[in-house]
């Protein structure tokens, strides 16, 4: 009876410690995947930060190259004062282009666009479109449904409109107005409402849908 009840106890103890090896093992396999997993995951990360790091270095070289190349073909308009040229972006003052509180380009603001379309086409990717924002200044228009905006909006739409008419591809042009809400420098005196007063024309990369 004695040597009956030992094997029992035995076989008892024998399947308690089976079980617990097998819990030990799994929870050792546990932290292995787990520490696995954060470790693919670090190194996911970093690969993802190299990644984007890599990607804005080759943007701010492709801008660099295109400011370059922008100058160069816009030094006429730049060095007669009617453009300037500010982080890659053209800047225009609006009384280069439209009447006081007017929308459609005058025939000096035609020239004028006339005049940067080919420095334009010059530096225009097969992956680039190009922006045009207008921008007012913040004394309001008298009118009691037209607004900056509105105004904005139309100046930007008709030196669109102005570009598509020399040849530049519609779908690589669209148009933004920001009112007064993003002026140059702050309303605080005539001259700076003017400088605010404005058309801004910027080459943009875009990634175009895969099909």
């Amino acid at each position: 009876m004695l040597f009956r009840k030992n094997r029992e106890e035995n076989g008892s103890w024998h399947a308690f410690t089976d079980l617990t090896v097998a819990l030990l093992s799994l929870f050792i396999l546990a932290f292995v995947a787990m520490a696995t997993l954060k470790e693919q995951k670090a190194e996911d990360l970093t690969r993802t930060e190299e990644e984007v790091l890599s990607c804005q270095e080759e943007m701010r070289r492709i801008a660099t190259e295109r400011n370059a190349l922008l100058s160069k073909s816009l030094k006429n308009s730049i060095e007669k004062g009617l453009i300037a040229l500010e982080n890659g972006n053209i800047h225009i003052q609006a009384s280069l282009l439209f009447p006081l509180n007017g929308a459609e380009l005058t025939s000096e603001g035609k020239t004028v666009i006339q005049g940067i379309a080919k420095g334009l086409l010059d530096v225009l990717d097969t992956g680039d479109v190009i922006m045009v924002s207008g921008f007012t200044d913040d004394t309001p228009i008298k009118s009691e449904i037209y607004t900056n905006w509105n105004l904005s909006a139309e100046r930007a739409v008709n030196v669109v409109k102005t570009l598509i008419g020399l040849g530049f591809p519609p779908e690589r042009l669209f148009a933004a107005g920001f009112g007064e809400f993003h002026p140059k420098v702050p309303n605080t005196s005539e001259e700076n409402r003017r400088l605010n007063r404005r058309v801004e024309i910027g080459v943009t990369p875009i990634r175009k849908m895969e099909k």
